[in-house]
């Protein structure tokens, strides 16, 4: 068995329309739900304005390995807060600003970001160290989505209109 952690994931941004099928399988297969206590995500959950939460326990690595792929795939933002696994790795935080590469940021378990000695001197400035802290305190924009619309009812399917 995988070494595992708690973690929660907020997507946001733009999403396209088409997406949101592969979204929700991926979230599903990672386990994720709308809260801790295990209420499930669908469609009706995504709502235009807001961000999407999920979170689960005992996640492989701590992450959401489908949904975090499918996102990246897609330019979908997001940031994932993982817990610590004891002896194998800390709590960390990825951000994925929808463009570029993931960056990674290592946390304490509150979740305060923490910057290493070394990685201050790598950085140089106290400007370049805002900067590494502003980018680790991303939060996803509020979703819209794009190519259709964004109406769900109350069964929580998706008005192609």
């Amino acid at each position: 068995m995988a070494d595992r952690a708690s973690a929660s994931i907020l997507i946001g941004g733009v999403i396209p329309h088409s997406c949101i099928p592969g979204l929700f399988e991926a979230i599903d297969r990672d386990g994720g739900r709308a809260d801790w206590e295990g209420e499930t995500l669908d469609p009706a959950s995504l709502r235009p304005g807001e961000t999407l939460a999920a979170f689960a326990y005992a996640q492989p690595g701590g992450m959401f390995e489908w949904t975090e792929q499918f996102c990246e795939g897609h330019g979908i933002a997001f940031v994932r807060n993982s817990g610590s696994c004891s002896g194998v790795f800390g709590p960390e935080r990825e951000v994925f600003t929808g463009t570029g590469t993931p960056a990674q940021f290592d946390m304490t378990e509150n979740e305060e970001i923490v910057l290493a000695r070394s990685m201050i001197r790598a950085l140089g400035t106290l400007e370049a160290i805002e900067v590494w802290f502003e980018s680790a305190e991303f939060r996803p924009p509020p979703i819209t989505i794009a190519g259709g619309t964004a109406d769900t009812g109350e069964n929580g399917e998706t008005d192609n209109g």
